[in-house]
């Protein structure tokens, strides 16, 4: 199955963060996203939906996976900053390191689990 995003969706929405990043590198992040897209059963056939969320996955996986900020912890005098180490917080943690990951959540959230049926309970009075 061909990937939702395209080099140029991803490029547009983050100019800066890939600017110099080879076109090749792109790709491969969009191939990984695009395999948790898929496995994480958006139960939607929106192509747009199913773009972000590639989009936004890909675009958040190179910040996480090219930062070095995210790997320490810190400390002057009394002010502590400890910063996520990888593999040791939850997916949901992960996602909240950026924006763009929060967004991929979100949609997720709305679209996704993994084909799970969504049911609403609603509590009505007696």
């Amino acid at each position: 199955m061909a990937n939702y995003t395209t080099i140029e969706a991803v490029k547009n929405s983050a100019p800066d963060t890939f600017e110099d990043v080879p076109e090749a590198t792109i790709q491969q992040y969009i191939s990984d996203a695009h395999i948790k897209v898929t496995h994480d059963g958006f139960s939607t056939t929106d192509t747009d939906i199913l773009e972000m969320a590639e989009r936004y996955l890909t675009i958040h996986k190179y910040i996480v996976g090219t930062s070095s900020t995210l790997v320490s912890a810190e400390k002057v005098g009394p002010i502590q900053v400890t910063y996520f180490k990888a593999g040791s917080q939850d997916w949901l943690k992960w996602l909240q390191l950026t924006t763009w990951g929060a967004d991929y959540y979100r949609l997720w959230s709305l679209y996704g689990d993994n084909g799970m049926p969504r049911i609403s309970l609603a509590v009505l009075p007696q």
